[in-house]
């Protein structure tokens, strides 16, 4: 059984040299002898995308399909 959701994680960003503030697609898989595996599969939002987009620098953060959110 897997169960997917959004988690927020932090990472440092090299092109604002800054935290910046990720929600992640998290995913929970349960075996079937119960063993828990749990993981981080894509950034899908940056705290920082806005000023990012306005200064027209390319977000490398993708949504849920695999496409990059700036080239909308």
């Amino acid at each position: 059984m897997e169960k997917y959701g959004k988690r927020q994680t932090y990472e440092f960003c090299t092109i604002r040299n800054t935290m910046v503030r990720l929600e992640m697609i998290h995913i929970t898989e349960t075996m079937p002898d119960y063993v828990h595996a749990q993981s981080d599969l894509l950034p899908v939002s940056c705290n920082r995308q806005s000023d990012c987009k306005h200064e027209g620098i390319r977000c490398i953060v993708f949504d849920q399909q695999g496409r990059d959110p700036m080239e909308r």
